[in-house]
C-alpha cells in the first residue's frame, strides 16, 4: 500500500538528526508532547525551562517534533494545505506561541471538536518544510508547483487555441453561407470582379486557410486582403439578401 504524503514527509523529518544535544532534546520533547493528557501545560513547562531553547536551531528542532506528532500535509499534486491538530484550544494556543517565538506563524482554525493551526500558501508551507528539516519535500511541493502551473498555463492556452479555432470557424461559416446563397440567388454577378474571383475560390476551397486562399489569386494576394475582399462580400450579401 502505497505511503501518504504526510508520513513519507515526517519520515523524513524523522530520518535528519539534529547535530546538538540540547536541539535533539527539544524535538524529543515535541514529540512525546502527544503522549500528556494536558499538552499545552508541558508545552508550557518547556517554554519556561532554562535548559531549552538553547541554540537557534532548538525551535526548530521543536516545530519538527510538532509537526510529526500533530501534523498532517496534503499532497501538493492536489492541494496546498498543511496543519497541526490540536484536542484543545490551550494546546494550540501554547504551540502556536512556541512557533511564533522560532518565527513561524500559522492562521488559527477549528474543525468540528478539534482546534488547529494551518498554512494553506505553497510558499509558506515550502518554508516551514525547509525549516523542521523536510528540505526534501520541501523541493517536491516547488516541483509539483511548477508542473501544476505549467499544466495550467499549458490549459489555458490550449482553451485560447480552441477559442481562436472556433472563433475562425464562425467566421468561415458566416463567409461561405453568405456566397452560398449569393449564388443560390445568381446576385454574385453584382459583385466587382476581383471580389467575384475571391467568392468563387472561397467556394470552391472551403477547406483552404486564408493565406492559402491568397495564394489561390492571380496574382496572389496577402491573407489580410482576402479578409478585406470576404468582408466586402458578407457586407454586400447583408444589403442584397431576401428580407424574411
Amino acid at each position: 500500500m502505497m505511503q501518504s504524503y504526510s508520513k513519507i514527509t515526517k519520515e523524513a523529518i524523522l530520518a535528519v538528526s539534529p547535530r546538538k544535544n540540547c536541539c535533539r532534546r527539544m524535538r524529543r520533547d515535541a514529540l512525546d508532547l502527544a503522549q500528556y493528557t494536558d499538552a499545552a501545560v508541558r508545552a508550557k513547562e518547556i517554554l519556561a525551562a532554562p535548559e531549552h531553547f538553547r541554540c537557534d536551531g532548538c525551535p526548530a528542532s521543536f516545530a519538527a517534533g510538532l509537526f510529526v506528532s500533530f501534523g498532517s500535509v496534503t499532497d501538493p499534486d492536489k492541494q496546498y494545505h498543511l496543519e497541526l491538530s490540536f484536542e484543545t484550544q490551550s494546546e494550540r494556543d501554547a504551540a502556536g506561541e512556541v512557533l511564533s517565538d522560532g518565527g513561524v506563524f500559522m492562521k488559527c482554525g477549528r474543525r468540528r471538536n478539534r482546534y488547529l493551526l494551518y498554512l494553506k500558501s505553497s510558499e509558506e508551507i515550502e518554508d516551514f518544510l525547509a525549516y523542521t528539516g523536510a528540505t526534501r519535500a520541501a523541493f517536491d511541493l516547488i516541483n509539483a508547483k511548477i508542473v501544476r502551473e505549467v499544466r495550467g498555463n499549458a490549459n489555458r492556452q490550449m482553451n485560447c487555441d480552441m477559442a481562436n479555432i472556433n472563433k475562425s470557424l464562425t467566421a468561415a461559416r458566416q463567409y461561405t453561407d453568405a456566397i452560398a446563397e449569393l449564388f443560390r440567388l445568381g446576385y454574385e454577378i453584382r459583385l466587382p470582379q476581383e471580389l467575384q474571383k475571391t467568392a468563387r475560390l472561397r467556394w470552391e476551397n472551403p477547406q483552404a486557410s486564408m493565406t492559402e486562399l491568397g495564394l489561390l489569386h492571380d496574382p496572389p494576394i496577402s491573407k489580410s486582403g482576402v479578409k478585406h475582399r470576404l468582408d466586402k462580400i458578407l457586407q454586400f450579401y447583408e444589403t442584397q439578401r431576401e428580407p424574411k
